[in-house]
């Protein structure tokens, strides 16, 4: 089951979206293994199982996970959601490099940051 550190001013469906999707793609979750089903999450976390199937949608539309009618959700093939990782992160990074590029960051300062956070240096 999935643990949730809940936090303020953050919707539940998101906090349970980036859990889940963290746990797809670190491998603590495998190609086709089966999710638990919307009303068990729900009744474990004590939250509205709208917010669940809402999660899990979100998730299909990501590539992270499939759904089959009747029997469940399921965690998709890695091909299929690293695709959609990427694409994701390559969406978010285009944005990042928009911004950084109005507010005057140089190219060379952009590779700066990038080697730091990519380091895990945080020190720029």
């Amino acid at each position: 089951m999935f643990s949730l550190r809940l936090q303020g001013g953050i919707p539940l469906s998101e906090q349970l979206e980036a859990r889940i999707a963290e746990l797809i793609i670190g491998g603590k979750m495998v190609e086709n293994e089966k999710l638990p089903a919307v009303r068990e999450v729900a009744k474990a976390l004590t939250i509205n199982p709208n917010t669940v199937q809402k999660t899990y949608r979100q998730l299909e539309q990501r590539g992270l996970i499939y759904s089959l009618p009747g029997k469940g959700s399921y965690v998709a093939e890695r091909s299929q959601y690293s695709s959609a990782v990427l694409k994701k992160a390559a969406e978010e990074f285009r944005q990042a490099v928009i911004d950084a590029k109005k507010s005057g960051l140089t190219e060379e300062m952009m590779t700066e940051v990038i080697n730091a956070v990519s380091n895990k240096e945080g020190e720029i």
